[in-house]
């Protein structure tokens, strides 16, 4: 059995295939289907608990076929994706290109980040 989310590209560095917020109505549907539990049911959850439940998830849940779509690089397999597929892996690959231009993710806003936090914490 194979866990979905990460790939791993080195011993300090993982490629993530999901977005917590982005994947929101897969990650419900698919733990609803593993786990058989709705998490809008489930009373309050810690949030440890529910990263355990989605990093669990198998590839034939909603968001495991998703992925599989989202992390394919073999040539002759995407030949033969159908356009739904393609359209799945290229709104990934937009959605991952936003976020890693995204000005918050700069290293002077993470500073800024930090020393606003810092600065509240002592007011």
């Amino acid at each position: 059995m194979k866990n979905v989310g990460k790939r791993k590209i080195s011993p300090f560095r993982t490629e993530t295939w999901y977005d917590l917020e982005y994947d929101k109505d897969l990650i419900a549907q698919s733990v609803a289907k593993q786990y058989g539990k709705l998490p809008s049911e489930q009373d309050e959850m810690h949030y440890s608990e529910w990263i355990l439940l989605v990093g669990g998830l198998m590839e034939d849940t909603p968001l495991g076929q998703t992925v599989l779509i989202r992390k394919e690089n073999d040539r002759e397999r995407l030949k033969h994706f159908t356009q739904y597929e393609h359209r799945i892996r290229n709104e990934w690959r937009s959605f991952t290109a936003k976020q890693q231009l995204s000005p918050n993710k700069k290293p002077e806003n993470f500073a800024k980040m930090f020393e606003d936090m810092f600065r509240n914490m002592f007011q």
